[in-house]
């Protein structure tokens, strides 16, 4: 059997391609159950890849290796050298080592264990991402089904008993437990920008979280899940008595709202485009995975009165299983690490592993981003468009925006059609400047319909996703 497999994706831009990864099997030749919950790359290109079920392995030069067993359910790696890996398990973070050299791991150490792991499935640690000083980052879920924090309403929630469940967290080099950002779900998707030290995370719908986000953490930030507020000294003993006021006044708001069903129902990692180009003409975008609709969706970002918000794109749609693990290769290439166990995905298999790759030399002609004016939005294209076409018809855009409660999930509300006045493309065709009424505090889908390069490529995904926090002056 091959080692990859050339793969067919229902929308894929021009240039791209994908490729099936043969995963590991047993003495049988049956494949082992090999839903990825972590992977990294040493700085050769060989693949490390925990499987939730199965160990880590080691994938080099086209062949697998086990490195390891004896894991509780995984979900992060980070990659220390040829012979060394930092995992995120339910229980503790831990430092896995092979240190006399024959390729399998013989040294366990505990980094930090200073949560509470009560044993319920749902109570994931995803993670870590580093940062340049050497810190660890990692998100704690909630357990699911508990009734220890009933906040406001009824129904199925999900809960914490203490021991910051529902918290972002760093574990310092010397392996101390730093709680950072309260009030998260289901916190899938943990990310990095190694530029930057700034760390992103991806929530999933559900009670208190009106569809799928995007946010940057912030220290001392909440996030809208009332649970973990239990571990909050401010909140310590009291939380029953907090009102919905003043959870809403306290949230964060997201950089980018996943609209649900239309993009993302359960996002994975977001991970930054750091390939210098290797990776097509997305450079410093971030790349974020579905776990249910087995996707890829490509995310630009960009500061409005100091504070992240942005557009999100449909980049490649039915992969084999849900995308939950992204990361980028030495060579540029990106990693899509899939599962499809306990929740089902698209995509139809329950785990998988796939690589997408860039031929290095087609453009694809594709809406790079969406950016705020002060009386409207500009559209940038990977390359010039064509004036034919272009006009107050070739767009349409609406509006809406979500209740922030106590319900499962939100469905849009007071969704608004809004006119284009006006339509100008630069000269170099490069962008696209339209005035229409701008709301903060609101989701703008934008659409283009007729619109071609002046090559004449039509574009694989022609509608924007805008989160609209602040107003530019």
């Amino acid at each position: 059997m091959a080692e990859t497999q050339p793969y067919r994706a229902k929308l894929i831009p021009a240039g791209y391609s994908v490729e099936t990864i043969v995963t590991p099997v047993d003495a049988t030749g049956a494949p082992l159950q090999f839903g990825v919950g972590g992977l990294g790359f040493t700085e050769a290109g060989d693949a490390f890849v925990a499987s939730r079920t199965e160990g880590i392995w080691k994938y080099s030069k086209g062949s697998w290796s086990r490195f390891s067993d004896h894991l509780h359910d995984p979900q992060g790696l980070h990659v220390v050298d040829e012979d060394t890996v930092i995992i995120a398990q339910k229980p503790e973070l831990t430092r896995v080592q092979d240190t006399d050299g024959d390729g399998l791991a013989d040294l366990y150490q505990t980094i930090c264990d200073d949560w509470r792991y009560g044993g319920n499935y749902c109570e994931y640690v995803h993670g870590p991402v580093v940062d340049s000083r050497g810190n660890f980052y990692l998100n704690l879920n909630l357990s699911a089904g508990s009734a220890d924090m009933m906040f406001l309403g009824k129904g199925k929630y999900m809960g914490s008993s203490g021991g910051y469940d529902g918290w972002h967290c760093k574990v310092t080099p010397e392996g101390d437990l730093i709680p950072v950002a309260s009030g998260l779900r289901s916190p899938a998707g943990i990310g990095i920008n190694s530029e930057t030290d700034e760390v992103f995370y991806t929530e999933n719908q559900g009670s208190w979280v009106p569809t799928s986000f995007l946010a940057q953490v912030k220290e001392g930030a909440f996030y809208g899940y009332p649970s973990s507020l239990i571990d909050d000294p401010k909140f310590r003993g009291k939380p029953e008595k907090i009102v919905f006021e003043e959870f809403s006044k306290l949230r964060e708001m997201p950089a980018v709202y996943f609209p649900h069903g239309e993009l993302a129902n359960s996002p994975g990692d977001p991970v930054f485009d750091i390939t210098e180009g290797h990776f097509g003409p997305f450079a410093g975008q971030l790349f974020v995975g579905c776990q249910t609709r087995s996707n890829i969706m490509r995310v630009s970002l960009e500061k409005v009165k100091g504070e992240y918000q942005g557009s999100v794109f449909n980049f490649i749609d039915h992969l084999q299983s849900g995308c939950l693990r992204l990361n980028f290769d030495p060579q540029g290439r990106l990693w899509v690490g899939q599962t499809g166990r306990g929740w089902g995905s698209v995509g139809g298999k329950t785990f998988g592993l796939q690589r997408i790759s860039w031929d290095g030399k087609t453009t694809p002609f594709e809406v790079k981003a969406i950016t705020l004016n002060p009386d409207g939005f500009r559209v940038s294209f990977t390359k010039p468009c064509s004036r034919d076409g272009v006009s107050v018809k070739s767009l349409a855009v609406s509006s809406w925006r979500y209740h922030y409660h106590s319900d499962y999930g939100s469905p849009k509300v007071d969704t608004q059609s809004h006119e284009v006045e006006s339509v100008t493309l630069a000269e170099d065709g490069l962008s696209l400047d339209f005035k229409t009424k701008l709301l903060p505090g609101r989701v703008y889908k934008v659409t283009l319909t007729g619109v071609a390069a002046q090559s004449g490529e039509s574009m694989s995904t022609d509608t924007g996703y805008y989160t609209l926090n602040n107003l530019v002056d």
